[in-house]
Parts: C-alpha cells; sequence; structure tokens
C-alpha cells in the first residue's frame, strides 16, 4: 500500500477539525476546474477558427501549387512531364495572374487577374463556390470571367450583359510615343458572367478569367504562367508528394502545400493559440495560491498526527509526499472535473452547434474543434502547477514544524 497517497486522500476527503480547511479545499478544487475548462474551451474555440479561417482559403486554393524561384512567369511544358509521372497528381491547371485594372460602368478598381485553363475547375471546385451565374469563361467567341463578390459589388457589376466589362495591365514593351497614356496599357473586353465568394480578402480582389485573355492582357506566350495548381487524389498524401515533386524540379520551382501557401496565417493562428494558453495558465498559476492556504493550514490542523507520525519513524521525506500528494489531489480533482465539463462543452457546440453567430456569417454556429492532444497540453500543465504549488511550500513547513515543534 502507498502510505503517502493513502493518507492524502484520507486527509482531502475526511472532516476537518477546522471547517475554514473544508471550505479552502473546496475552492481551489472549483478554481482548478474553472480554469482547466477554461483551457481547454479556449483550445478547442481557436481549434474551430484555425478550421475555419484555413478552410476558407483552401476551398480556393489548390493542394500543392508550383511557382518559378524567382517569382516570374515559366514555360509550363517544363513542369508538366514531371507532374505526368506522379501518381497521386489527379488534376493539374496552369495558371497566370497579375495586377490588373478594371473597370465597368463609370466605375474603376485595381485587382487581381487570375488566368486559368479549362481544368481548373478540375483543382479547385469553383462551381460550389458560386453566389450566381455559371461558370463559364469562354463561349461563342466571347469572353466571360467570374468576379469575386467583393470586386463585384464596389463596380456595381452584374450579370446581365448590359456593361462591358474592361481590363487594362501596361503593356511590358512600352515603345509607343503617343502622348495618350492609354497607349501604354492593353485593353481586353468580357462580360461577368458569375459571381464567386469565398473569404472577404479573396472576394474583393480576385477576378477570374481564361488563360488565353491574361496571357493576350499581359502579353505573354501561350505555354509562359506564373504557377500550375495541382489536386491530389489522396489528400493524407500530398506532403509526400510534394516533396518528391521538389526533389524531380530542383531548386528553380517552389512546391508548397495549402498551409505553405498561407504560412504566416497558420503561424499566426497558432501563435494566438499559444499566447491565449500562457494568459490561462498564469490564471491557473494565481489559483494555485488557493492549494497552498489549503496546505498550510491543513499542516497546522494535523500537527498531532505529524507528531504520532515522526515518533513511530515517519521521516520528513515521506511527511512531505503525504501533503504532497493532497495539493496534486486537488489539482488533478479540480482538472478532471474542468476537463470533463470543458470537453463535454466544446463536443455539444462542435456537433449540436448551441452558440449560434447569427446572420452574415460564414458558419450558423461559432466553430469548435475538441483536439485530443489540447487536453493532454491542459492535464500536464494543470498537473505540473498543482505539483510546484503543492511540493515548495510543504517542503518548507514541514521543514519548520519538525524542527521546531516536533522534535
Amino acid at each position: 500500500m502507498n502510505v503517502p497517497f493513502f493518507l492524502a486522500r484520507r486527509y482531502l476527503f475526511s472532516k476537518k477539525s477546522k471547517n475554514a480547511i473544508n471550505y479552502i479545499s473546496g475552492v481551489s478544487v472549483v478554481l482548478v476546474a474553472v480554469v482547466s475548462m477554461s483551457l481547454v474551451v479556449a483550445m478547442s474555440v481557436f481549434n474551430g477558427l484555425s478550421d475555419l479561417v484555413t478552410s476558407l482559403f483552401n476551398s480556393f486554393d489548390p493542394h500543392i501549387q508550383i511557382t518559378h524561384h524567382s517569382g516570374r512567369v515559366f514555360d509550363k511544358n517544363a513542369v508538366i512531364p514531371t507532374l505526368q509521372t506522379q501518381d497521386n497528381v489527379a488534376a493539374f491547371s496552369a495558371i497566370l495572374e497579375d495586377d490588373a485594372l478594371f473597370s465597368y460602368s463609370d466605375k474603376q478598381l485595381v485587382g487581381r487577374l487570375k488566368g486559368v485553363d479549362n481544368q481548373f475547375a478540375d483543382v479547385v471546385y469553383i462551381d460550389t463556390l458560386l453566389n450566381a451565374g455559371d461558370f463559364v469563361l469562354y463561349e461563342d467567341e466571347v469572353d466571360f470571367v467570374s468576379m469575386g463578390y467583393g470586386i463585384a459589388h464596389e463596380l456595381g457589376a452584374g450579370l446581365a450583359y448590359t456593361e462591358i466589362l474592361q481590363i487594362f495591365a501596361p503593356k511590358r514593351s512600352k515603345t509607343s510615343s503617343s502622348i495618350n497614356p492609354m497607349d501604354d496599357f492593353t485593353k481586353v473586353l468580357c462580360y461577368p458572367r458569375s459571381i464567386f465568394s469565398v473569404q472577404m480578402d479573396i472576394d474583393s480582389r480576385y477576378v477570374i478569367a481564361s488563360l488565353s485573355l491574361a496571357q493576350r492582357l499581359f502579353s505573354y506566350d501561350s505555354t509562359q504562367v506564373s504557377s500550375i495548381a495541382i489536386r491530389c487524389a489522396d489528400e493524407g498524401s500530398i506532403d509526400a508528394t510534394a516533396e518528391s515533386l521538389q526533389r524531380s524540379l530542383g531548386s528553380d520551382f517552389m512546391v508548397k502545400t495549402q498551409e505553405e501557401q498561407h504560412e504566416f496565417l497558420y503561424k499566426i493562428t497558432q501563435s494566438e493559440k499559444l499566447i491565449t494558453f500562457l494568459i490561462i495558465s498564469l490564471i491557473l498559476v494565481i489559483a494555485s495560491f488557493s492549494i497552498v492556504g489549503a496546505l498550510t493550514m491543513l499542516i497546522i490542523d494535523k500537527k498531532h498526527d505529524i507528531t504520532i507520525l515522526t515518533s513511530m519513524g515517519a521521516s520528513k521525506t515521506l511527511i512531505r509526499r503525504i501533503f504532497v500528494f493532497e495539493g496534486w489531489l486537488i489539482s488533478i480533482t479540480g482538472a478532471g472535473i474542468g476537463i470533463f465539463i470543458g470537453a463535454a462543452l466544446s463536443l455539444a457546440q462542435q456537433h449540436f452547434g448551441l452558440l449560434a453567430t447569427g446572420g452574415g456569417f460564414a458558419v450558423e454556429a461559432y466553430p469548435v474543434r475538441l483536439a485530443v492532444i489540447d487536453i493532454v497540453y491542459v492535464l500536464a500543465m494543470v498537473l505540473s502547477v498543482g505539483f510546484l504549488a503543492a511540493y515548495l511550500p510543504v517542503y518548507s513547513i514541514i521543514k519548520k514544524h519538525t524542527t521546531n515543534e516536533l522534535s
């Protein structure tokens, strides 16, 4: 039998001679439980928000993107043969994008023109992102575009074909000596055919056109592109496929997964989660002072028991372990209750959406995702802080009592 643990458990759940000790111990358990619950809920909320943000971006981004290391355009034929040897590459699309000036009716706006080939819809499921219209970029010798909701709203563009959308881009070789500044720009004409909505930053910047239109506008050859987007057949092997492509293509090209395409966003999300975890953990440290008070009063209350144990040959180490276990049991009890409640609340929100966001949001309920690893982190933090909160005061108090009063 583990004597220190047995006595600690008896002391925790038995009635003390001073009711204040029972109250302080109970308050300590409640405080640890509340902080543990807050940690679990906070981590789950950040998981949900991270999933939401990344899913919004990922719905518009391919599994893998290939660009030239210089940031300039490249010949797609230098890459396509390598893609055709990869078993996990289900589809790929050549893309050419750059900044352009959009003019519709009497309004103008600078945005990003994304020229895509016919395979783009097989790589990015753009049809699922459409708010209106259909995704057709060329039909009956007429060019069409799909506009982000934000940029369409700013330009006042509709799908009635009553106005022509004009797109301007600076000529790459300025040989004109005309005094008319518009002679230094290339212009193409097209009609809005559909409107898509992904995320505000994307909706307010992007217009999707055919690859041939973009190549005409930016004065590039039919084989020149700025990136190649790839959809993988097995999403579990995206990282492995990206590594294989990087080895095959060499250092001239950059191969990025969805996470690497928005590396800064991922880092910010994880940093915010870590900071929140540390702030709540600081609250846990402050709450643990109640454990120090409870143990101090308990040691004073059990002076007679300590005297008896000492006379029976118990060492200071054994006596310390009794009260350290006592403090740790307070932390474990509080952590168990708090983690259970926090996990239950998180799972309820995750599966049933108890708290709704209201209208105008991307989701109907606040996003939450409970992760087992977060529970492990919370439990480790609570037990670590609980052990220190118990060991440090117990060491000094037992030394004082056994030396001055019990010897």
